[in-house]
């Protein structure tokens, strides 16, 4: 852990500078708040200031002097009282200046948050939240560069409910280009814990770190174990030495970008016909994929054979494999029983799984 230590202290200034931005926008929302509050209160001690001064001076009933404070801040114009003393009339006129500089105040607020943006902003932010707090068993994706949209695109064909974290709004906002429409994120560093807070970390399922930076990488896969340990964690790694690092921090499956691109290069160059049907299955051609189903101990489908479920004409899905503890079942035929806790590995198309979905938790 020191290696890493030391290199995540000497890019701590880098991050920094990348969540300025994130940093203003914060700034931005709690200004909105302030202004709102602020006009709030001047509003409350102006009425309550007048409703008091008059009834103390004039001997008024509060109603009475409530009303007065009223249409005196409102410079409607009604008539004066004849018998409002010199007191009253000093009061009176200041509730007059307070109620012109309330308006010209809020006028100036309003006119100040819907010129910068402020108020699309502010609800922006808050839509974004609602949409994050209702997720559960949701993955969540760090990091918006190349590996980071490929991975949400992934996610996304699965019809998986995600968030994405990155520092920067400029990758969000390329990252919506890439897929064609909106989706929940959360500007901010994924290695300070309010922020993983406000994906929902606790509630989710899985998290993929797809950052460049192994040193900010394990940082964030300790981050998110310590505030969910149940979590799932799959994380990039550049450099091998860190592979190790990564697992002792917390994640479950780590992935050698480099290695994995060698492999499938000589793959591709020694068998370019099964990497051709492979890429049907692995990478979205003729939506085609490749997922594990675990079977729940209450399914209807628990304890059957795979010849009495039939998945194939049921779910135009077929299973290829079963993972049961630490034994793996292949090309497991009608008469093999599925059992409570099996993980199917289960090859279809994308939108055939729905229907693998509903089979396995309804019957």
């Amino acid at each position: 852990m020191p290696e890493i230590l030391i290199n995540y202290k000497t890019n701590r200034e880098d991050y920094k500078r990348q969540s300025k931005y994130c940093n203003i926008c914060m700034r931005r929302y709690k200004s909105v708040k302030k202004n709102v509050i602020i006009l709030a209160l001047m509003i409350v001690f102006v009425f309550v200031f007048g409703t008091v001064a008059f009834h103390l001076i004039e001997g008024w009933n509060l109603f009475d002097s409530f009303f007065f404070t009223l249409i005196t801040v409102s410079t409607v114009g009604y008539s004066i009282p004849e018998n409002l003393s010199q007191a009253g009339k000093v009061i009176a006129s200041i509730l007059i200046s307070a109620g012109v500089t309330i308006v010209l105040y809020g006028f100036t607020s309003v006119t100040s948050m819907i010129v910068e943006g402020h108020i699309g902003e502010y609800f922006k932010s808050r839509r974004m939240r609602k949409m994050i707090d209702r997720l559960k068993d949701h993955f969540i994706v760090v990091g918006a560069g190349r590996t980071g949209r490929h991975t949400t695109l992934e996610i996304m064909k699965a019809k998986k409910p995600f968030v994405v974290i990155d520092q920067s709004e400029e990758a969000i906002a390329r990252l919506k280009d890439f897929l064609g429409e909106e989706f929940p994120y959360v500007v901010g560093d994924a290695t300070e814990e309010e922020i993983l807070m406000k994906a929902g970390v606790e509630r989710a399922r899985s998290l993929v770190v797809t950052l460049p930076d192994d040193a900010k990488s394990t940082f964030v896969v300790l981050t998110a174990k310590s505030l969910n340990p149940n979590l799932e964690i799959v994380s990039r790694v550049s450099d091998m030495k860190a592979l190790s690092k990564l697992v002792y921090a917390g994640a479950d499956k780590v992935i050698a970008t480099s290695e994995l691109a060698g492999v499938r290069l000589a793959q591709m160059a020694l068998n370019p016909t099964t990497i051709s049907f492979l890429d049907i299955l692995s990478f979205g051609e003729e939506s085609f994929r490749i997922e594990e189903v675990v079977i729940p101990p209450e399914s209807p489908v628990a304890n059957k054979t795979l010849g009495e479920i039939n998945l194939a004409k049921r779910a135009g899905t077929i299973v290829i494999a079963i993972r049961r503890g630490g034994e793996v079942i292949f090309n497991p035929t009608g008469d093999t029983k599925i059992l409570p806790e099996d993980r199917l590995m289960v090859v279809g198309k994308s939108d055939h799984f729905e229907k693998l979905h509903r089979l396995i938790e309804e019957g």
